[in-house]
């Protein structure tokens, strides 16, 4: 295996640019909680694993340095795709808690997520640590591996990305716009619930004047918030699972269109 490795090493650091640029930024494989040698590790193993496999696929290496250097980016940015299409599923359910948080009363409490590195509203980061659950019991690392490793270098190599950058930009575009639209649908129910609150406490404040309504009013909408989190927990467990297999539905669609484009 390693004289096979040093016999084709300009395609084993191909297979390796597009490893290390999805294993740094899928969802849990690019926690900081992963220790580099371990993850490092991973991506040399599986790249070794995958040279016998992708040396059969007449991957063409071009002869010029500047090609070459070039075809090492466009591997990479392959890689960065398929994990920012994952990642953009995980950034639905920050969105949605974000939404919410402010109306629940948790609008100024933040906290730092080691796994993303950056600083995400409570809920957000309640349903982010829910998602992580879903993801790895609906068995998304494995479908990272299955996908984004074999299936993706049978599909797409680095020189096929130049040939359709329009279809990049536009799925991109789909993305984004599927992340704000489902987050609303996530969070509208939330909003709703705790807008009724907030009206029912105004028409209160207005009856009594002199109840002290903004004392009570906030552990009444963190109450009734946690309430209707813990009730539409088994439909939102439902809907990560949707947006899940859409996740990885639009990685296989956009890895079939490359390969239905350039057979």
């Amino acid at each position: 295996m390693f004289n096979q490795v040093i016999q084709d090493s300009q395609l084993f650091l191909l297979i390796v640019a597009r490893m290390a640029a999805l294993f740094l930024t899928a969802p849990i494989l690019s926690s900081t909680s992963i220790p580099g040698m371990a993850r490092g590790g991973l991506i040399i193993f599986t790249s070794t694993v995958l040279l016998s496999m992708v040396r059969t696929m007449d991957y063409v290496i071009p002869s010029r340095a500047l090609d070459y250097v070039m075809l090492i980016i466009l591997e990479i940015l392959i890689g960065l795709i398929m994990a920012l299409m994952l990642q953009i599923i995980f950034s639905i359910f920050q969105v949605a808690g974000q939404v919410f948080s402010v109306q629940m009363g948790f609008g100024a409490s933040t906290t730092y997520d080691p796994l993303a590195q950056v600083e995400t509203p409570l809920i957000g980061q309640i349903y982010y640590l829910i998602s992580i659950l879903v993801f790895i019991s609906v068995k998304g690392l494995q479908r990272i591996f299955f996908t984004g490793l074999y299936q993706s270098f049978q599909a797409i190599k680095g020189w096929d990305l130049l040939l359709y950058p329009d279809y990049v930009k536009d799925m991109f575009i789909t993305a984004l716009a599927k992340l704000f639209g489902q987050a609303m649908i996530i969070a509208f129910p939330m909003m709703g619930t705790l807008l009724l609150i907030s009206l029912t406490m105004g028409l209160l404040a207005k009856a009594a004047p002199q109840m002290n309504l903004l004392m009570i009013g906030f552990p009444i909408q963190i109450t009734v918030g946690f309430i209707m989190i813990y009730l539409s927990a088994p439909f939102l467990i439902r809907k990560m699972e949707i947006l899940f297999d859409w996740g990885f539905d639009m990685i296989l669609s956009f890895l079939t269109y490359f390969s239905g484009g350039t057979s």
